[in-house]
């Protein structure tokens, strides 16, 4: 459930038990252990992971509850049918607990709630064969933990505060998905930005130097990683995408400010015209909430204003979730539910009508796709500039293959095109 480093981290469980001689079947079938990673970081990523523990709960098999959720609220042991409770700290620790959990079914509660003197936990990906989410991308988690302080935020109190990844344990995995075929390598954290053991630019010309990986891009970026030594790592590499999702949040300084972000408006501008200005033919995405405890109206058409002003490609639009535990829970001018999802509603159609204008310059140009899939006739992937693309192809490629694509139109936010002969 949830974030990139969620994925990363059920990847390398999902390796793990394979090495140790279990067989990882679909989630939908009879097993006789599930193993749910689960969210918190909003009421809804809870509903979610909740829905999917009853569902597990309905085939009879022993069912483990690992991550954000069950750091927050370590009574899920007292679900009926619950076999295991771990929080985000020694999430491999449900291995050994496994053996005993298929042979008693009694219930372990392992959740520590001191998060303060955890180290990073080692976890490796690439060492065994599994497709549980690609075969050609990985996600590679650099960091864990949070020390920022935004208002409306509950994830470092259930991540803990940084813990950065060593930059060989990362340049030797790197190196090993590469040797396993995978092209496009995903850096990411809970905090990316917070990587400590080297500025984001080394790690760029780290990559850079691999043999076999074609595509590299960052997980959630604050602006403040924008630095100058960034984009010119970023410039000169062979591999570095053009495409960034910054994490914004707002376009209002005075909500800025309210929300304990790192930066003023200003400083976001600037960031972002770097880029432009370093690397004309980058595309930036972002995250914005809407709805915000006192937002008004104006405060709301900034945001969509700094949509327009930068022709972000794409905006993942969150109403505002009341987080119990954070500061802004307990701020008074809340909005109506109702405003906010009439205010989100505008951001998501202002977005899509933005990225229509983007994917329409695309039309009449060539673009270079990773195949990530196939349905039917088509192959699906993503561009350069990170734009999800369909194309009708010759049946000479592979997942992991990149095809030369001429981009012919574009329909609900995906362009559509045909492959290139080579």
């Amino acid at each position: 459930m949830g974030c990139r480093v969620n994925q990363y981290e059920t990847t390398a469980l999902a390796e793990l038990f394979i090495k140790n001689g279990y067989k990882v079947v679909d989630f939908s079938e009879k097993n006789d252990l599930y193993i749910i990673n689960t969210c918190a970081v909003t009421a809804e990523s809870e509903r979610k992971s909740a829905q999917i523990i009853r569902r597990a709960l309905k085939t009879g098999g022993c069912v483990a509850v690992v991550g954000c959720y069950s750091q927050l609220d370590n009574t899920l042991g007292g679900i009926e049918g619950v076999s295991f409770v771990g929080g985000s700290k020694d999430k491999t620790a449900i291995l050994h607990a496994a053996n005993s959990l298929l042979k008693d079914n009694k219930i372990h509660i392992v959740v520590d709630t001191d998060l303060n003197d955890y180290g990073y936990e080692h976890m490796d990906i690439g060492t065994e064969q599994t497709d549980i989410f690609s075969t050609c991308r990985a996600f590679v988690k650099i960091q864990d933990g949070c020390n920022g302080r935004c208002s409306y935020c509950i994830i470092p109190k259930t991540r803990g505060r940084v813990r950065s990844r060593p930059l060989d344990e990362i340049k030797a995995e790197v190196e090993r998905l590469s040797a396993n075929g995978y092209r496009e390598i995903v850096l990411t954290g809970i905090e990316t930005s917070a990587y400590d053991f080297a500025p984001l630019s080394e790690l760029i010309r780290k990559v850079d130097k691999i043999k076999g990986i074609d595509r590299l891009r960052f997980g959630s970026l604050s602006p403040n990683s924008i630095t100058d030594d960034f984009l010119a790592a970023a410039r000169n590499s062979d591999c570095f995408m053009p495409h960034l999702h910054l994490s914004l949040q707002s376009g209002s300084d005075r909500i800025l400010k309210l929300m304990r972000r790192p930066y003023n408006k200003n400083q976001m501008c600037t960031k972002i015209e770097k880029v432009y200005g370093t690397m004309p033919d980058t595309l930036i995405s972002t995250d914005m909430i809407v709805g915000f405890p006192t937002e008004t109206e104006d405060d709301f058409l900034q945001t969509m204003q700094i949509v327009d002003d930068y022709k972000l490609s794409h905006v993942h639009a969150f109403p505002f979730s009341s987080r119990p535990g954070t500061e802004a829970a307990l701020m008074e001018g809340k909005i109506t539910i109702g405003e906010v999802k009439k205010r989100n509603e505008r951001l998501i159609k202002h977005s899509s009508e933005i990225k229509n204008l983007v994917l329409e310059r695309k039309i009449g140009t060539k673009a270079r796709v990773l195949i990530e899939a196939f349905s039917q006739n088509l192959a699906i992937g993503h561009t350069e500039d990170f734009l999800e693309t369909k194309f009708v192809q010759n049946n000479t490629k592979k997942v992991g293959d990149i095809a030369e694509v001429d981009l012919v139109s574009h329909e609900n936010g995906v362009l559509l095109g045909k492959e290139l002969p080579t």
